[in-house]
């Protein structure tokens, strides 16, 4: 009886042990979780670019300008079963942390996708993802959630503080202002006030349902989703494994913020994921410093110190009034942005405008270089035009240049006054203008930097000409006003002669100005600037680039009749810089030249837009098959057919 029973329970035991691994196998083949209450050394995570562990938690960036990091679960997840995307659904927490004196950007976003590599993903807008060229793209099979704290103008964003879907690209599919749903009433969130944020994501693969939802730390999941998206098929972006974690990035200072993951729950399958513990987060939210005072005190202090705080104000007016630093501001100057900034600052920054600091001549005046107190650097243009009229309609124009935001435009900080006189504010570019790389004899940009650098100012004018709220005709484009960051990026700069216009008004007729050799022909008759007299110019530069000669030289010779002339005798090679030796690319070279013809074509109609310009350089358009010479020289044709197996190969902006 006694053995029995012990084969009885041998039986039952070796059931249960069948049964048991059953289960775990039917779990492994229909699911997968994970869950990270913190990180540690020992966390699984993959940290990609700028990513690190801290106290922790994952930091994705810390506040430094410009700025990438990635973070992923270190294997691939299995995503699609018989061919279909599975449900899946993650919970995190989240913090984004501005600095003092911050405006706080970028911000961070959930990501599954192929690979954790960045493959070109850049910062600012577009979140370490993509790049301008990528964006958007098919072969991306990018998914991500985006927690945006900046509003980007073109990318279809609800503002500057917003939870959005987004599928191979940064234009969200759909966005909603963040906070949250509670018994129809909502309750705005501040994603970037350093206060830790739990979110949900839920995808349902049978509906294709996705729902997101977020709330601030300790308050139950809303049982209304944030955003909710319906019909959402994820075939086409989903590949058989993907990783899935997270990416931010921080745009240009005081752009930038401190962007941490503390948490992490993810699921696949019909099944929510695991909650998480919050009782033991870490917290990296700064309070403000903050002075509490009795109002006792403060009648106290004011009743004592009356006659010493006017005395004092009385004494600093007349010592400020005798250094000529006292400033009065208008009602109509505080309606605009950027800021105004104090004259004895922009002295204090010059060290008294002084010619050592002189960084060269721009126009209308001379511009410096400056050191804030902050240790930002800076280049203060000192416009000498006597605006004793006309200042007010000046600076409206000013302060909407200020609002344009592109990486390929210099930033306009902010403007200065003292009485008539105006001094315009922007980024100090460290490597200064091309003009001066090009031609100093102690430095010589290679082929691919000046390529490169052709590429950027493209990209510049194309947002000026059709990508802002506005209009922008530059009407100075030339070599002294392109500047070149410490990467050697382009960026165009010196708007002092920029005109506006909405997008369906036509130029108006101006005073003729520019520089000799930049200026379109029509420009003299009818003195209309328009995109294509900017056009003009961007021509004219990309043949000053290629060529290493100025637009005139001192003999007074026209660079453009000079490359046309050359291009009817189909000598056109003969026009590179000496300079470069054969250390050049033969067939970017012949584009160059030949988009430059172009662009500086003396008939208008017949020039290309920028955006074609710039589909050419990046290698997503082809040039026209011929090119015939202007009837003011000998006519000539070369075909340029070979030349377009370059546009095989688009140029990746982010190298």
């Amino acid at each position: 009886m006694a053995m029995m029973q012990t084969w009885l329970q041998i039986l039952i035991l070796c059931l249960s042990i069948i049964l048991t691994a059953g289960e775990g196998i039917q779990h492994e083949n229909t699911s997968f979780s994970f869950i990270f209450n913190h990180f540690n050394a020992t966390t699984t995570i993959k940290y990609v670019a700028d990513a690190s562990l801290q106290s922790n938690a994952i930091r994705l960036t810390n506040h430094s300008d410009r700025l990438v990091g990635r973070a992923f679960y270190d294997k691939a997840i299995p995503m699609k079963r018989n061919g279909s995307v599975i449900s899946f659904s993650t919970s995190f927490i989240f913090a984004m942390v501005p600095q003092r004196k911050s405006g706080g950007g970028d911000g961070v976003c959930f990501i599954m996708t192929p690979t954790p590599l960045l493959n070109g993903g850049v910062a600012s807008q577009y979140l370490g993802l993509v790049n301008m060229s990528s964006d958007g793209k098919e072969y991306n099979h990018l998914f991500a959630v985006e927690f945006d704290t900046m509003e980007s103008i073109g990318m279809q964003e609800k503002d500057s503080n917003h939870v959005g879907i987004d599928l191979n690209g940064v234009k969200s599919l759909l966005a909603e202002s963040a906070g949250y749903w509670e018994q129809n009433r909502f309750t705005p969130i501040k994603l970037k006030s350093g206060h830790n944020i739990r979110a949900w994501i839920d995808y349902d693969g049978a509906s294709k349902q996705l729902e997101i939802s977020i709330a601030a730390i300790g308050e139950a999941r809303p049982q209304k989703a944030l955003v909710s998206k319906k019909d959402l098929d994820l075939n086409g972006i989903m590949q058989e494994y993907m990783y899935v974690g997270f990416s931010a990035s921080t745009g240009s200072s005081p752009l930038v913020e401190d962007h941490y993951i503390l948490a992490w729950s993810f699921t696949t399958g019909n099944n929510k994921a695991s909650d998480i513990d919050i009782l033991h987060l870490p917290s990296f939210y700064v309070k403000n410093r903050k002075f509490y005072k009795s109002t006792k005190f403060i009648y106290i202090t004011i009743i004592c110190s009356m006659a010493f705080i006017l005395g004092l104000i009385l004494s600093a007016f007349y010592w400020v009034k005798r250094m000529d630093y006292i400033e009065f501001y208008e009602k109509w100057e505080l309606q605009y942005w950027p800021q105004r900034f104090n004259y004895r600052k922009l002295n204090l920054a010059t060290k008294g405008f002084r010619d050592d600091n002189l960084l060269g001549y721009g126009g209308f005046g001379r511009v410096y270089r400056g050191t804030l107190p902050s240790g930002d650097e800076i280049a203060v243009k000192c416009i000498t035009k006597d605006f004793t009229q006309g200042m007010q309609e000046f600076m409206a124009e000013i302060s909407s240049l200020g609002r344009l935001q592109h990486r390929n435009l210099v930033h306009l900080r902010g403007w200065g006054r003292k009485n008539t006189r105006l001094f315009i504010v922007y980024d100090y570019m460290f490597n200064g203008s091309l003009e001066r790389n090009l031609f100093s004899p102690e430095l010589n940009l290679t082929w691919a930097q000046r390529y490169r650098i052709l590429t950027d100012v493209a990209a510049g004018i194309l947002y000026l000409h059709e990508e802002w709220e506005k209009c922008v005709v530059h009407r100075d484009i030339k070599s002294s006003n392109v500047l070149l960051d410490h990467d050697l990026n382009g960026r165009v700069g010196d708007f002092g002669l920029a005109r506006l216009y909405d997008h369906s008004e036509k130029p108006q007729t101006t005073h003729l100005v520019g520089t000799l050799g930049y200026i379109a022909p029509e420009l003299i008759h009818s003195g209309k600037a328009s995109p294509s007299t900017d056009v003009f110019r961007f021509g004219a530069l990309m043949l000053e680039v290629a060529c290493g000669r100025k637009p005139v030289d001192a003999q007074g010779v026209i660079l453009v009749q000079w490359v046309w002339d050359l291009y009817a005798d189909e000598r056109l090679l003969e026009a590179v810089d000496q300079r470069l030796g054969d250390d050049y690319d033969k067939i970017k070279v012949e584009i160059v030249l030949i988009l430059g013809l172009m662009c500086s074509n003396p008939d208008p109609n017949e020039r290309l837009s920028m955006r074609k310009v710039l589909q050419v350089l990046c290698g997503e358009a082809s040039l026209p098959t011929s090119l015939r010479v202007p009837s003011a020289f000998e006519l000539s044709r070369i075909d340029i057919a070979d030349l377009n197996s370059f546009t095989a190969t688009p140029l990746n902006l982010s190298e």
